[in-house]
């Protein structure tokens, strides 16, 4: 198979896998959240405490792009919005009540994602395909 063969493969597959689990963890989840707020309440949950522009940066959108959603997901009490101390006109996203519980959620799912994973694949394979993944992540990064 020709290179550029391969790597448009490992690219369809990349996203087929991608476009699966989200679909998966939607029907897992049951939560009525366009793609933006998915990956928000995710940015969120990963990185606890970031800032309306830091999230922004994360998801290379505009700030007012990531305004409209978090106002969205404020009002369904999914995240609120912290004053930081240091600097009155700032504040952070925390998880709101129903935020907490999609975190929860998203955890159970992955707890059962990574069971199948290790009912299939041997921690070698794993270990193998991890470091195949972020060698591909800083590849593709420093495009």
């Amino acid at each position: 198979m020709k290179n550029e063969t391969l790597a448009e493969k490992i690219n369809q597959t990349l996203e087929e896998l991608w476009l699966l689990l989200e679909a998966k963890e939607r029907t897992y989840t049951n939560f009525q959240l366009n793609n933006q707020q998915y990956t928000l309440l995710t940015l969120i949950i990963r990185h606890p405490s970031s800032t309306p522009t830091a999230l922004a940066e994360k998801m290379n959108i505009t700030k007012s792009a990531i305004s409209q959603q978090l106002v969205k997901l404020e009002i369904e009490g999914y995240i609120y919005r912290k004053q930081l101390p240091e600097d009155k006109r700032t504040f952070s996203v925390e998880l709101g009540e129903k935020g907490l519980l999609y975190k929860k959620e998203m955890e159970r799912f992955m707890q059962q994602v990574s069971e199948k994973y290790y009912a299939s694949l041997s921690p070698e394979e794993l270990t193998n395909f991890l470091s195949a993944l972020q060698k591909l992540t800083k590849v593709i990064d420093k495009l």
